[in-house]
């Protein structure tokens, strides 16, 4: 008996070490099949790292040319008629920046684009708005970062 219990003993073993082998090499396989994404992630994000500085550098540029040079554009005063070269100010409030008057009158809130911008540069709390030139229904308008 002492025999048999032997060889079944070593037959159950080696049926173990089969098993755990099995067991092995699908581990085995998966890691590679990990490391082979892990690597492909590495990749995607070089590349999305890449683009970012790219385009980072581009925006700081675009920030410093507005800086520099102002943002003109038109816009429609509802009660107020400006007159040509006067100089408005830009303030900032809780929800964004608004135009004023040099007196201090509310004029008109910028729209969410603009106050981004202004945002992004945000060197002082007031910049200048000068009005350049006045039709009947809008204004043209520069922004200026002082």
């Amino acid at each position: 008996m002492d025999k048999n219990n032997n060889e079944r003993y070593l037959e159950n073993i080696k049926h173990k070490i089969e098993k755990l082998d099995i067991k092995g090499e699908e581990y085995e396989l998966q890691l590679v099949q990990q490391i082979k994404i892990l690597e492909h992630n590495n990749e995607t994000i070089q590349k999305f790292k890449f683009t970012h500085d790219m385009l980072y550098d581009k925006y700081i540029s675009l920030i410093s040319l507005l800086e520099k040079q102002g943002i003109i554009f038109e816009i429609n005063f509802n009660d107020y008629k400006p007159h040509e070269w006067e100089n408005l100010l830009v303030v900032k409030t809780g929800s964004g920046y608004e135009i004023r008057t040099k007196a201090g009158h509310r004029l008109k809130m910028l729209d969410e684009n603009y106050s981004k911008i202004i945002g992004d540069i945000n060197k002082k709390e007031e910049h200048s708005l000068i009005v350049i030139r006045v039709t009947d229904k809008t204004s043209l308008v520069q922004l200026r970062f002082n």
